[in-house]
């Protein structure tokens, strides 16, 4: 069972048990509008706070969320349905971000000088300063890290933060805001707000919103964005994806198979990044087509530790795969895995060679399933990697390092990674974000910390004159003199 809403509170369950976990309140729109108001008047102080002091205090944030780390793991797997281990991923590397984030920020946003080109007598520098009140919106898959990175993000840059998270998962954000008032900081700084799409709608619009942050599919972000044009405001969208897995025929076998598995079943699938479409090279398909099979008959799901994944998290998206599953005609070859039961568990699945223009070879999935399609040519596995209009991430498998380089360039992606998957997200000063239907923006690195900044750009005098050249007073004088110059300078 997913959350639901009733009485004007959310009632949280685990997707995996069907226990009911807890109540939690929407916040009223009197409320939104206080805490707006509250964080509005709150930026001042700590946009005159000092980075050194606002890193100090997210020290402190880190170090008590440590303190807290079981008690969140714990939190992340009752309202996912996801593994402990899984649990336990999403916070180190949560913690590596609030960490290196903390660590480059001095470097990244402190004041830097600009070339003043033939202007010799002038000096130009480039100033970041915060925008005033971010408005973060992350989904239910990875409740921490998909908060907690563009949070830190926006209050290391000097902004206030609200922060709504999914109805489907609002404990991991709850709990997270409880860490934060544990460490003696001025509360306003950080909000949490609770709500469906009215509440994350109310904090798009409202006029006290600088920036907006969201993560979620790339129907809402279109509506998102529509609304921050029509104020022009700006925003970041980490949207939807469907990432392929390009293996040539001299990839590394048994490495490929691991992480074909781990890449498509990780969180059932339920990761913006996962391998959702693999294409193999002909001569290898064979080989690598009948071990897979193999592989994905150890893999489950089910409700037990002793299971390698746990439920499809919300109902809509359990019925969205199964549609996409019944869609494709009987012909088709489908192994899977084991599952102990068929409330919003799903077996792991491996399609082969699905039709091209099959929802689940075009439409992200979000779900344990991964297709097999064998392919010819490398620039036959470019066309078949960049055909579904979304460009968020991907991942590349060969020995050769001029055919990863090549198609790492060519492959329509925000990242990709070479011999592996997933893992370049955990590198914290790699910038992350997608093309396309897949958003823009980024979070992440110095571009990250850098989003949620507005960039200021300063020209003073080394030292000063009477009046410029071109000023009205002087135009008839140096007319011909800057014709002269054109031609020694330019030409």
């Amino acid at each position: 069972m997913s959350s639901t809403i009733s009485n004007q509170a959310i009632r949280v369950f685990n997707p995996a048990t069907q226990e009911k976990l807890a109540d939690i309140p929407i916040t009223s729109t009197d409320e939104l509008n206080e805490i707006l108001t509250r964080a509005s008047k709150s930026t001042t102080m700590w946009n005159s706070t000092s980075l050194r002091n606002r890193i100090t205090i997210l020290k402190g944030f880190r170090k008590a969320i440590v303190t807290a780390s079981e008690n969140l793991i714990l939190t992340i797997c009752n309202e996912t349905g996801k593994k402990h281990f899984e649990g336990l991923l999403e916070v180190i590397t949560s913690l590596e971000h609030l960490k290196q984030a903390a660590v480059s920020a001095p470097q990244i946003l402190k004041s830097r000088s600009r070339n003043s080109g033939f202007l010799k007598y002038k000096r130009s520098r480039v100033q970041y300063e915060p925008l005033g009140v971010a408005g973060i919106i992350s989904p239910w898959n990875y409740p921490l890290i998909l908060s907690l990175s563009p949070v830190v993000e926006a209050l290391l840059a000097g902004n206030t933060v609200i922060l709504k998270p999914s109805e489907q998962t609002p404990l991991t954000a709850k709990l997270l805001k409880q860490i934060w008032d544990s460490i003696d900081v001025n509360p306003d700084i950080f909000q949490v707000i609770y709500g469906a799409g009215e509440t994350g709608s109310h904090l798009v619009d409202s006029p006290k919103t600088d920036i907006i942050c969201f993560t979620g599919s790339t129907h809402i972000g279109r509506k998102i964005a529509e609304a921050c044009a029509r104020q022009l405001k700006p925003v970041i969208l980490e949207l939807g994806g469907k990432d392929p897995m390009v293996v040539l025929n001299d990839a590394p076998l048994e490495r490929t198979l691991q992480a074909a598995i781990w890449g498509g079943m990780s969180n059932a699938g339920q990761t913006c990044i996962s391998v959702e479409r693999i294409y193999v090279q002909k001569d290898l398909y064979p080989e690598f087509s009948h071990r897979i099979s193999d592989m994905i008959s150890d893999v489950s799901a089910g409700p037990d530790e002793s299971n390698t994944i746990g439920p499809i998290t919300i109902a809509n998206g359990y019925d969205k795969i199964i549609n996409q599953l019944n869609d494709l005609p009987e012909s088709i070859r489908i192994e899977k895995g084991k599952t102990s039961t068929n409330d919003l568990f799903i077996a792991p699945t491996v399609v082969f060679d699905p039709p091209r223009d099959s929802a689940l070879n075009c439409e992200e999935t979000f779900g344990p399933i991964i297709t097999v399609t064998p392919f010819n040519t490398i620039e036959d596995a470019i066309q078949l990697a960049n055909d579904t209009g979304y460009g968020l991430s991907a991942s590349v498998f060969t020995r050769n390092k001029k055919h990863a380089k090549y198609l790492a360039e060519k492959i329509n992606a925000g990242s990709v990674v070479i011999n592996d998957v997933l893992t370049g997200y955990g590198i914290a000063d790699l910038p992350f974000g997608g093309r396309g239907l897949s958003g823009f923006g980024r979070v992440h690195g110095e571009e990250g910390l850098k989003a949620f900044s507005h960039v200021k750009s300063i020209t003073d005098n080394r030292f000063m004159f009477k009046s410029e050249p071109w000023w009205y007073v002087n135009q008839k004088r140096v007319q011909n003199l800057l014709k002269k110059f054109i031609r020694w300078y330019y030409g």
